[in-house]
């Protein structure tokens, strides 16, 4: 069928570019999730730690190791809030930043090497024809999420 052999492409494609992601942050010796909060750090950095854990559904002891494991690394220190000292706030430090602006630099790098050889209305015509797909996964969870 098809279709089947076009979910199974998207899949393929999806988990090659994981891969490739992967890759970059294994430079670092961490984790995706890792990656994901310290941008979430760098998006939110009045958050408080806790608030930053809720944000990532991370539990008190997931967020104390990755804390630990990404201090360590010197990638993040804590600051006491000004407002409540009992709070801290984390900051990325220089090697953070660096590595943050380099990772994303790195994946623009990759999405641009994956469109090689598009033309831009071979583009334009993928990007409709994914929205699509994704309006009707969509469609597909809703409909799923109301049978529960």
């Amino acid at each position: 069928m098809l279709e089947t052999d076009v979910a199974m492409q998207l899949k393929e494609t999806h988990k090659k570019l994981v891969q490739i992601m992967h890759q970059k942050i294994d430079e670092y010796d961490l984790k995706m999730g890792q990656l994901h909060f310290c941008m979430l750090v760098k998006k939110f950095p009045d958050k408080s730690q806790k608030e930053l854990a809720r944000e990532m559904r991370f539990t008190e002891g997931a967020m104390s190791h990755s804390v630990k494991k990404l201090i360590g690394e010197g990638i993040l220190e804590q600051i006491p809030l000004e407002t409540d000292m009992r709070y801290n706030r984390l900051v990325l430090t220089l090697k953070g930043e660096s590595f943050i602006n380099e990772y994303e630099q790195y994946v623009t790098k990759v999405y641009r090497d994956l469109f090689i050889d598009f033309q831009e209305k071979e583009l334009v015509i993928l990007d409709k024809l994914l929205k699509r797909i994704n309006k009707n996964i969509e469609k597909i969870s809703n409909i799923l999420n109301q049978n529960i």
